[in-house]
């Protein structure tokens, strides 16, 4: 892309000005066609940590306070950010569903209806986003995810330096989660269907006792929990998801969770 080096620069003045210059829509829009593309990433992995680059997000933000609201080609809807369109077969985008223009979907990428994708995501090769699902400004989502029906991977675009909701590469993550609040699921976890992940929710190995908070380790198998809490004499059950046992990435996410789950409940 032209003048690449110098978006970063640009882009972050043109955040701090009170009054934005007439031709700031073209600069901004250049990140946003980056990110479309998937040249422009607004995270990005850096000696095994993850980076945000707070510029492209400034340019997001920008690209809604510029952008006026228009009638879409797809009918009678408005607007400020167009939809995606796909130049040829490589994805299947189900009628019904929609990727907003700014969202990068790689090929082999299939989106069942009607699901949502939001602006400066990035959802890699072999994904399958099942129907009901939202996937949230920023979200990154890597290779052979399977993000099943009714879930909510949650957008992450205020403030500019806060990290997304990040799922790795052959992660499962089953129907009816919740993930929020930059959530990092590393790669082949499993998160059973109806697990609610935020950032200050406690995850507890069962095995170790150790406890996560916004990270699920990779291979962990994490089905949904719950622990007792007294609050001045009554008892309460606070939510609190459960690692059962750790993943063989050999074995499908499906088979494993049923397997585990099954003897979890025999202990």
């Amino acid at each position: 892309m032209q003048n690449m080096h110098n978006l970063p620069g640009q882009i972050t003045a043109l955040f701090k000005q009170e009054t934005i210059p007439s031709d700031a829509l073209s600069i901004v829009e250049k990140v946003i066609a980056g990110l479309d593309d998937g040249s422009i990433r607004v995270v990005e992995k850096k000696d095994q940590i993850y980076e945000v680059n707070e510029w492209v997000k400034q340019a997001i933000l920008l690209y809604f306070k510029l952008k006026g609201i228009e009638k879409l080609d797809s009918g009678s809807f408005y607007d400020k950010i167009p939809l995606k369109t796909f130049a040829n077969s490589v994805n299947r985008i189900v009628p019904y569903s929609s990727c907003r223009y700014g969202s990068y979907i790689a090929p082999k990428v299939i989106v069942m209806a009607p699901s949502f994708v939001n602006i400066g995501a990035y959802v890699d090769s072999d994904v399958l986003i099942d129907s009901l699902v939202l996937v949230g400004s920023c979200a990154q989502i890597g290779k052979s995810v399977h993000i099943g029906a009714g879930t909510v991977i949650g957008g992450v675009l205020e403030p500019p330096n806060s990290k997304p909701v990040i799922i790795e590469d052959n992660a499962f993550i089953g129907g009816n989660c919740g993930i929020y609040e930059g959530v990092q699921i590393d790669q082949h976890a499993v998160i059973g269907a109806g697990c609610i992940i935020t950032s200050k929710t406690p995850i507890v190995d069962i095995n170790t006792g150790k406890e996560y908070f916004g990270h699920v380790p990779q291979n962990s198998v994490v089905v949904p929990g719950g622990r007792i809490k007294e609050v001045n004499g009554h008892k309460f059950i606070l939510q609190s998801p459960i690692i059962i046992k750790m993943r063989d990435p050999q074995i499908s996410a499906k088979l494993v969770l049923e397997e585990s789950l099954r003897e979890f409940i025999m202990v």
